[in-house]
């Protein structure tokens, strides 16, 4: 009896065709696959909104000027003290007490003026190293500051200007006037008392009067907000200050006694 030969379980099958055709397109019938005309484009997204608006910063220009202007409806107030010393003053000496005083006319009891040294005031074009500011917005109010120092009785070559950058929150307002002061001390305690009566000053001190003597002192305070040092003199023959903004007394005494001496000469 013969047996057929064993079967190898590994041994693979004879290949054969496969079952299935490729499809033939040129034949009737069947219609050949569809392509999309247009390249694959990514899917565009809507792009992310704009972020907002940075809110102005405390240093912007407007909130400068409103804080400028705050300044100066101070210095007017203040204005008004000084004014009332000055009258006071003349009256004062008007009245005497028992023939003494000078006449009623207005005359100084003070120094002759061929005994003073000629006190001048002038407008510096800088100040301190900074250009003095034209903008047009500030000319109302450098008005306001050279009206209220014409309204010293006597007063001559009175000014009022800002300088420095208002951008960069580096700026101050000077205003002066050439003015006949008996007494310079009281002159300029009336004025710092004035301005307190609406801010309050603080830290009021002595500063350096340099070569030009008199007497003069610096002080802080707070307006909306923000800091503003005042520095101040008065002599026999003037009176001024300087609003330092955005600054303390003790940042700017330093420097007080020579920018005075840029608007103040004597001779």
């Amino acid at each position: 009896m013969t047996y057929p030969p064993p079967v190898d379980p590994y041994d693979s099958p004879p290949h054969t065709e496969p079952l299935y055709e490729q499809p033939d397109f040129g034949r009737q019938g069947v219609p050949p696959p569809v392509h999309d005309r247009h390249p694959y484009r990514p899917p565009v997204f809507p792009a992310a909104p704009a972020p907002a608006p940075v809110p102005p910063r405390s240093g912007s220009r407007t909130v400068t000027i409103s804080l400028l202007v705050a300044a100066i409806a101070v210095v007017v107030v203040l204005g008004g003290g000084v004014v009332f010393y000055l009258v006071g003053e003349k009256v004062s000496w008007g009245k005497g007490d028992g023939g003494g005083g000078t006449p009623s006319n207005g005359a100084s009891a003070g120094p002759s003026l061929s005994a003073k040294e000629a006190i001048s005031i002038k407008e510096p074009a800088t100040l301190n190293g900074q250009a003095k500011i034209e903008a047009e917005e500030l000319s109302s109010l450098t008005t306001d500051m050279e009206k209220e120092l014409e309204g010293y009785p006597g007063a001559a070559n009175a000014f009022g200007a800002v300088y420095g950058d208002l951008a960069d929150r580096k700026f101050f307002a000077a205003l002066a006037a050439e003015v006949d002061v008996d007494d310079p001390q009281r002159m300029l305690d009336t004025a710092f008392q004035s301005f307190s009566g609406v801010n309050q000053l603080e830290g009021v001190s002595p500063a350096s009067t340099g070569s030009l003597g008199g007497v003069a002192q610096c002080g802080g305070t707070t307006i909306d907000g923000e800091d503003v040092a005042i520095c101040g003199w008065a002599d026999e023959g003037s009176v001024g200050m300087i609003l330092y903004f955005y600054e303390t007394a003790v940042d700017v005494k330093g420097d007080f006694p020579d920018m005075r001496a840029e608007i103040e000469t004597k001779s």
